[in-house]
């Protein structure tokens, strides 16, 4: 009704809820949502979705950690059946995944570190899995987890004189990839297309914007979404034989998210020129939050989106490693 279920009061609180409860009153997708549930084999996992705003605010302003609760119930049944499931490629998956929290988690190493050893892991990963040499996978593990090779990922990346250059070609190249998803709610082409004009400015490509941008879109909010796009994803490499695919879906929805905070963010300081931007920090925060739901909405609403932006990922002339 008018854009909205017609069952919410004017306190935007359901009644089937507040009459009949949880059990009694609520439809399957209200009951689950904004969980979200990932099966395979003996395994079923839940995570929060982003798309919704107190979901959001759970995920981006934890400022710890996220820590995932198991346990395990020995009276229920499996029921599906999961046919031609690779369990040999599952259980490379599953180890990968823990080093790649393990190490994007570390608190103790630079952001930029953390998340180039994560990239590079997937992208050998995926040269094994390619050439159906899983048996070398293992190899990966100590290689990655040594001083030498953190060493030289550091002075590698701090050598780089194209950085400016490369971030402005990656980060149009990939909001373009943006307009050939499919549209899902008529508020995402003006938010959108808001955005662009607003990073297309001088004041965004400036250094001092940024730094001041980072003040409060954190290196720990970059770590959180990461962590959700990789939990959510990740294990659907079983299917598709892509893990470097799906690490590159997490890299590039946190990328995207955090460039739309940042064109909104600018928009709302509007600085004078020469001055370094200061918005209130409820303000921000909020902007913030609101990129990530709405940006979520587009993309993991729809399974074509996904799809669709996993698929042109792999062009690796324009989105290499």
């Amino acid at each position: 009704y008018h854009g909205q279920c017609a069952f919410l009061s004017e306190e935007q609180l359901c009644e089937l809820y507040q009459e009949g409860g949880e059990d009694l009153a609520l439809c399957g997708t209200c009951r689950l949502y904004p969980r979200h549930a990932e099966e395979f084999p003996n395994l079923r996992e839940f995570s929060l979705s982003l798309s919704c705003p107190a979901a959001a605010e759970q995920i981006l302003l934890s400022p710890v950690p996220v820590r995932f609760l198991q346990g395990e119930n020995p009276n229920r049944t499996e029921t599906h059946r999961f046919w031609g499931f690779d369990i040999p490629l599952f259980t490379i998956l599953k180890k990968t995944r823990s080093f790649l929290f393990q190490t994007l988690q570390d608190r103790s190493r630079p952001l930029y570190l953390r998340t180039a050893v994560v990239l590079a892991f997937c992208h050998d990963l995926q040269e094994r899995v390619d050439r159906r040499a899983l048996n070398r996978a293992e190899e990966l593990f100590v290689r990655y987890r040594s001083k030498d090779l953190l060493e030289w990922f550091s002075r590698r990346l701090s050598a780089r004189n194209r950085r400016e250059e490369l971030r402005h070609q990656t980060l149009a190249r990939l909001f373009g990839l943006l307009d050939h998803l499919e549209i899902l709610r008529d508020d995402w082409l003006p938010y959108f297309s808001g955005a662009k004009a607003a990073l297309q400015s001088q004041c965004a490509s400036s250094v001092q914007s940024r730094e001041a941008f980072r003040k409060f879109f954190t290196d720990a909010m970059t770590e959180q979404l990461l962590i959700y796009f990789l939990f959510t994803y990740f294990y659907g490499a079983v299917y598709n034989g892509s893990p470097y695919g799906k690490a590159k879906l997490a890299f590039a929805g946190t990328v995207l998210i955090r460039e739309l905070a940042m064109a909104y963010w600018l928009k709302a300081q509007a600085p004078v020129r020469g001055s370094a931007p200061d918005a209130p920090q409820t303000v921000s925060l909020r902007i913030a939050l609101e990129a990530a739901w709405k940006f979520s909405r587009e993309l993991e609403h729809s399974d074509f989106n996904l799809y669709r932006l996993e698929a042109l990922l792999e062009d690796e002339e324009r989105f290499g490693l």
